[in-house]
């Protein structure tokens, strides 16, 4: 009798214990389902009109109608001319002095002379154009220009590393005649003049002036590839060719070189590529393209010429007239040409839904959620570009589900969204 009490004690605990466990589950449950239907946790993003784009990124090489400027004989040539600066027929744009010695102290001369003539051009610039006011603004641009000098040198792109030391040694004259360390502007104007004028007295020779017979644009920098990179390499040039010239050494002039001279705006860039990639370019269109060494400067460009070989190979061939731009940056330069644009909404992949047959995201206005009708045109890694509302109300006027707006906040994440649903 006692044995089966037991028993029946010992049956009525299993009994509870199975029943308790039951109700757990039960409370455990619901109380996820309520976490899921009746949570407010959501994340927003704020809609924002971007432009998104996709690039092709290239080298390429820079052609230009040009040749270096030299004279016959041994002398120093004082031709304060700014780079860029365009000579006009019967114009006179230097002075020649005849001298004696060899090429080193014929070059040092030379060196010094356009040394004080880059001063003294530096200056007549600053004071017409008038200098930074404030010592703070001066002294950053001296230390931005500086590490941006160092940093150009260390990448190899010496063209930006003259701008760039352009740049600190106008902020160097801002910095001198704003704390009148080297004198007021006239007084270093003329202390400029006066050593000038003492270095072309001690040639000991009378000068004699140079006119042009011709017009051209006037660059004081040389980098021995001017005959390489020519107009006249591009005739009938191919692929193969192309790397024979980029492969190619440049020269060493004279000491009578002291410039070069640029007869056309106009120039170009060749661009090695693949036959696949030249696929995708057609000539005729004008293409943005963007310069990475001189700061993503832009500019619009015509493609003239796509060479593909039977090999593969492939150059991709782009004119200019921004001729300013062909002097800043380097012979040759990376770029990014830039081949799909399109602006509208980004929206994350994972805000994006479907809901009646339809794509679009859920908002949140004030606490309540609501559906708001998207139309993809792009996509990228990780997220989807729509239209704008103004570009989807123009095409679909009558649109009985409103689409999305501009600044309205995009829910990115949150549980069992639907359309009026209500957060705490």
């Amino acid at each position: 009798m006692r044995k089966k009490k037991e028993i029946r004690r010992y049956s009525q605990a299993a009994v509870n214990t199975v029943i308790l466990a039951l109700l757990l589950a039960v409370f455990v449950y619901m109380g996820v389902q309520f976490s899921r239907n009746f949570s407010s946790t959501v994340t927003t993003l704020r809609t924002q009109t971007v432009t998104d784009s996709s690039y092709v990124y290239l080298k390429g090489y820079v052609f230009r109608d040009e040749t270096p400027l030299t004279f016959e004989g041994t002398g120093v040539i004082d031709m304060p001319s700014e780079d860029g600066s365009r000579v006009g027929v019967d114009q006179k744009y230097g002075v020649y002095y005849p001298m004696g010695g060899s090429d080193e102290t014929v070059r040092a001369k030379q060196e010094e002379l356009d040394k004080l003539n880059e001063s003294i051009s530096r200056l007549d610039h600053n004071t017409a154009h008038g200098i930074v006011a404030n010592l703070d603004v001066v002294n950053k641009i001296i230390s931005s220009s500086y590490y941006a000098y160092i940093d150009s040198v260390l990448d190899g792109d010496f063209s930006l590393a003259d701008k760039k030391s352009a740049d600190l040694l106008d902020a160097l004259v801002d910095h001198a005649l704003i704390t009148g360390k080297g004198g007021s502007g006239n007084d270093i104007a003329e202390s400029l003049e006066k050593k000038k004028q003492e270095l072309i007295t001690s040639l000991g020779a009378s000068g004699r002036e140079l006119v042009s017979d011709e017009s051209f644009y006037f660059y004081r920098s040389l980098d021995g590839y001017e005959g390489v990179f020519a107009i006249s390499s591009l005739e009938g040039m191919t692929p193969d060719g192309l790397k024979k010239l980029i492969a190619a050494s440049p020269v060493t002039y004279s000491s009578g070189t002291v410039g070069r001279i640029v007869h056309s705006p106009k120039w170009y860039m060749a661009m090695p590529t693949d036959k696949a990639t030249a696929k995708r370019f057609e000539e005729g269109v004008v293409y943005s393209v963007l310069y990475s060494g001189n700061s993503d400067a832009r500019v619009e460009m015509a493609l003239e010429r796509i060479c593909v070989d039977e090999k593969g190979g492939a150059y991709l061939l782009f004119s200019s007239f921004d001729l300013n731009l062909s002097g800043e940056i380097s012979r040759s330069q990376n770029v990014k040409i830039v081949m799909d644009s399109v602006t509208g909404y980004r929206i994350p992949d994972e805000a994006i839904v479907e809901r009646d047959g339809f794509k679009g995201v859920y908002i949140l206005v004030g606490t309540v959620v609501e559906f708001r009708r998207v139309t993809p045109i792009g996509d990228g890694n990780g997220y989807v570009i729509v239209k704008t509302f103004e570009k989807d109300q123009e095409e679909d006027p009558n649109n009985k589900i409103p689409y999305l707006k501009t600044n309205d906040l995009i829910i990115t994440s949150g549980n069992d969204l639907y359309d009026g649903k209500l957060l705490d």
